[in-house]
């Protein structure tokens, strides 16, 4: 087996790491995300501003068995770096893994950060015992915190979303303007929006690894959207903004991939602390799900993660409806 860098020019080989991927989510996941192989090259060609990574491929036999990919934060919490690893369930037991995780590691120590940090996606009930687990710990890392799965059958029932949204609105009063935008909010909104998603990792809970704010400024979010755009999903926000001030006091986005016609994802909410107790954070949800059902009617069900420490947000999805079907387990490894 050798360890080779990853060519991210070289299309025969990210195919072949397509099929690699789809393999290993297949057995890894209780949901396995689908994409189109199109929809593959396009994420991993692509690196959002602020952030750069590095990817190694297992080969055997001239055949690519498994991959690995760091990403370094290059603007903000430079102690930590993120990883990624697939290995063909085929080759699995075989030392692919234990040598990839080899190299992550090496990575981060060479660039100077503490802390190797990575996710493992258990069914629900096997947190303590799954293969995935206990192949991590093996290896150094401990368990950070656990974030739950969550999915919801769509369309959600009419008379819930009614008492939800008239709930919410006695609750805001006249003190915010809530709206809803398709591919992007307006040029005046982005700061807004960036502030506050920025603020996601520093006010949703993390465990025992403390995070800085993030760095996404009004040209980087441009850039995402325009990858979005490129791989053909569509990203649906709604917003919160208090009137008096002009503050983004609340967003939540929903992801509508391309390569699956059935599943949306959901991506950030935070509501800023200092507005919370109006129930925005249902009331943007809300917001977006009636947009979500005119836009895309033929969806069949949203997926979320919230950690299970964070016990407002959880309690929105359970009001919502959404039911758990499988647990993610943030590991990290400190140097």
């Amino acid at each position: 087996m050798d360890i080779i860098p990853l060519d991210h020019d070289d299309d025969v080989m990210l195919k072949e790491l397509f099929g690699v991927a789809t393999r290993s989510e297949s057995v890894s996941r209780v949901q396995p995300v689908q994409r189109t192989e199109d929809e593959f090259l396009k994420m991993v060609r692509f690196s959002f501003p602020g952030e750069r990574e590095e990817s190694v491929v297992a080969v055997v036999d001239g055949s690519p068995v498994g991959w690995a990919r760091v990403f370094f934060p290059e603007r903000d919490n430079l102690d930590k770096c993120w990883s990624h690893l697939e290995v063909d369930p085929q080759h699995r037991r075989q030392g692919v893994g234990t040598a990839l995780v080899g190299w992550m590691e090496q990575q981060a120590r060479a660039a100077g950060r503490d802390m190797l940090l990575t996710e493992v996606f258990v069914p629900v009930g096997d947190r303590e015992s799954h293969a995935d687990r206990e192949f991590a710990l093996r290896r150094g890392f401990t368990v950070s915190s656990i974030e739950i799965v969550r999915s919801i059958p769509l369309p959600v029932a009419a008379d819930v979303m009614a008492e939800h949204e008239r709930r919410a609105a006695e609750a805001m009063g006249d003190l915010y303007e809530l709206t809803v935008h398709v591919d992007g909010v307006p040029a005046e909104l982005r700061q807004g929006v960036c502030d506050a998603s920025n603020r996601l990792i520093l006010d949703a809970p993390t465990g025992d690894v403390e995070f800085e704010p993030e760095s996404m400024t009004v040209d980087d979010y441009e850039t995402l959207l325009q990858h979005l755009r490129d791989t053909g999903r569509t990203m649906v926000t709604a917003v919160a903004v208090h009137r008096e001030s002009g503050v983004v006091a609340a967003y939540t986005d929903l992801s509508i991939p391309s390569g699956d016609p059935h599943v949306v994802f959901q991506w950030g909410t935070l509501v800023l602390p200092e507005h919370r107790g109006h129930r925005l954070g249902m009331a943007v949800k809300v917001a977006n799900l009636k947009e979500l059902c005119r836009l895309a009617p033929e969806r069949r069900s949203v997926q979320t993660m919230n950690d299970e420490q964070n016990p407002w947000m959880v309690q929105i999805n359970k009001d919502l409806g959404f039911a758990i079907i499988e647990e993610a387990l943030t590991m990290k490894k400190a140097f």
